[in-house]
């Protein structure tokens, strides 16, 4: 009896204790509003994506992700304006006072903003900034300058204001400038070295005073961004983001239906359409923000056929660009020649009639044995003039959405025309190293511009050669229309050269636009709301020009008292269950107890 009694109190209490386990798991394991674990009631927002960061360095970024991560986690002069991309007010009002010469512009800088370790933010970290980037002459941010004197072109003379000297007049500082704003505090200890130097600084955790803060960074897997709470736009909802990175688009997409990431960022189009059905899923397709490109290398080990206009003109005239959009895209794009991309209507230039640059496989070879390369053997490929065999190699890049599929049907167009071409595919951080070296013939990839046109315009000049350009193309008739928009204060004349400028490259060929790729974004309508499109009506919600998304996300809610749970249980209701099933278990062993006790009297 006695023995009965305890063993059914230690099963009553055994069974509380299970119970309340549970209920601490489910709570410790309930997903929070992003799909990944609750951190002490953290709201995490996860962003899915296959491309990787290539460095967290400012200096070395390149591509994507990075672009994305710097507009989180610093700010600019100026930012782009969420309607229209148009210049509006950021860390300086805008417009600033331009002089009566127009060689010197003042902008007023804004009071109260901190750096993310507290340090107040003034106009001295903007001298600073674009000083450095000056007397270094970094290329990644340098263009954006203009031409400023040589020495201490930048000045803060107090706190608040900020002076900008020029050789001459421009334009560029409304453009706005696309330059992250540096701690001089962090970044004044390079002062002294040099560029490789300078790049070789990792930068994470970084110091930034955007409305994230990069805190950790785990290559080939995540990169983490916290929220800053003082930001000077209003602290975000959210409380973290995390990117995650996946090996293949269809990996990542699987992580979207399961919950696994809240968005996913450049979905080949099979993948977004077979989303299309998909409960709780929403779809976003932006007006195209991207260009992909065929670019030739003129430098390095790249083949000399491609320095003769001929072969290049040839070349375009073999690609099917209609084709790549109908096969590649499944009309998710349209058929590029701008370099200036046709969301920015102002100065987009479009050709017409005999101008157009069309399918024409019988031109191309004609072209071709014009320039003196002809199939001398009749084996179905051509020779150069010096007798070797004509042949190039096409890089494709696995993680750039449309590369690797665009690649491939180039290099079959070039070998129908009797170009022996192969094709050899690396990843994006690979083919950054394979550019920087300059071992390739050519390479399919592609460009976002800024909404100015001035820096894509510029990876087209002399000066561009291994910095920014894609295959040290040097043209000195390019330099000078270049140098010519630059400094032309004329808005409407500036338009006209800069259209004459895109023409030019469109006929001489320093690499073939392939096409314009609209952005096919997906996020969970279950998680949260308040996404934003820049620009509207049709723009992208993220990879944008601006953080504007994830300052306005917020999570969705039910019935406007509790979070809408991203997946599982929510840890009351387990916890209700958890009891409920424990007051069962106590009852029934109770009533065995009981039972037992009246079988026994």
């Amino acid at each position: 009896m006695q023995h009965r009694s305890r063993s059914s109190a230690l099963l009553i209490t055994l069974a509380v204790l299970v119970a309340l386990s549970l209920a601490s798991t489910a709570a410790a394991q309930t997903p929070s509003a992003s799909g990944t674990q609750s951190n002490a009631g953290k709201i995490t927002f996860t962003m899915g994506t296959v491309a990787d960061m290539v460095a967290a360095n400012p200096f070395k970024a390149c591509c994507g992700s990075e672009y994305e991560m710097m507009f989180l986690a610093y700010d600019m002069l100026f930012n782009f304006g969420e309607q229209t991309m148009e210049p509006v007010t950021a860390l300086a009002y805008y417009p600033p006072e331009q002089s009566a010469d127009g060689k010197t512009w003042t902008f007023k800088v804004r009071e109260g903003v901190k750096w993310s370790d507290g340090v107040p933010l003034t106009a001295k970290d903007i001298a600073f900034t674009y000083n450095f980037i000056n007397e270094k002459k970094i290329p990644a941010f340098r263009e954006y300058l203009g031409d400023p004197l040589d020495k201490n072109a930048f000045e803060a003379p107090d706190d608040t204001t900020l002076i900008w000297h020029m050789d001459k007049p421009t334009l560029s500082p409304l453009a706005p400038p696309w330059v992250p704003i540096l701690p001089e505090h962090i970044w004044s200890k390079f002062w002294k070295d040099d560029f490789k130097t300078i790049k070789e600084f990792r930068n994470v955790p970084a110091v930034g005073s955007g409305p994230f803060v990069l805190t950790e960074w785990v290559e080939g897997r995540y990169w983490k961004m916290e929220a800053n709470k003082d930001y000077w736009m209003g602290a975000p909802t959210i409380d973290e983001i995390v990117f995650r990175v996946y090996d293949t688009s269809e990996a990542l997409k699987l992580a979207l239906v399961n919950g696994e990431v809240d968005a996913a960022e450049a979905l080949p189009p099979s993948i977004f359409q077979s989303l299309r059905n998909q409960k709780d899923i929403t779809l976003n397709v932006s007006a195209a923000n991207y260009f992909d490109n065929l670019a030739f290398n003129f430098a390095g080990t790249g083949n000399p056929a491609l320095q003769n206009d001929d072969v290049r003109l040839a070349i375009a005239y073999a690609i099917n660009r209609q084709a790549l959009v109908d096969r590649v895209t499944l009309g998710y794009g349209s058929v590029g020649n701008s370099v200036v991309l046709p969301v920015y209507s102002r100065f987009h230039w479009q050709p017409t009639g005999s101008e157009v640059i069309g399918y024409d496989p019988d031109k191309a070879k004609s072209l071709l044995d014009q320039a003196g390369y002809k199939d001398t053997n009749s084996d179905g490929l051509r020779e150069t003039p010096q007798g070797g065999p004509l042949e190039m190699q096409v890089l494709t890049i696995s993680d750039v959405t449309y590369s690797v599929p665009e690649g491939k049907l180039v290099s079959g167009w070039l070998n129908d025309v009797g170009i022996k071409s192969t094709v050899k595919t690396v990843s994006e951080s690979k083919a950054y190293d394979v550019w920087a070296a300059q071992t390739f013939d050519m390479y399919v990839w592609g460009w976002g511009g800024d909404p100015d046109p001035d820096f894509i315009l510029s990876i087209f000049t002399t000066d561009q050669c291994l910095m920014w350009s894609d295959g040290c193309y040097s043209d000195p008739t390019f330099d000078k229309m270049y140098e010519q928009q630059k400094y032309m204060t004329d808005e409407n004349r500036r338009i006209e050269i800069v259209k004459q400028m895109e023409q030019y490259l469109y006929e001489k060929n320093p690499e073939v636009i392939l096409l314009y790729e609209n952005d096919l974004q997906a996020y969970r309508n279950d998680r949260f709301t308040g996404f934003v499109k820049q620009p509207q009506p049709q723009g992208s919600i993220f990879y944008a020009f601006g953080p504007y998304t994830y300052l306005s996300i917020k999570p969705v809610v039910g019935d406007g008292s509790a979070e809408k749970s991203s997946g599982g249980t929510s840890p009351v209701l387990w916890i209700v269950v958890v009891v409920a099933l424990a007051a069962i278990v106590a009852a029934a062993v109770l009533m065995r107890v009981r039972r037992g006790r009246q079988d026994t009297e």
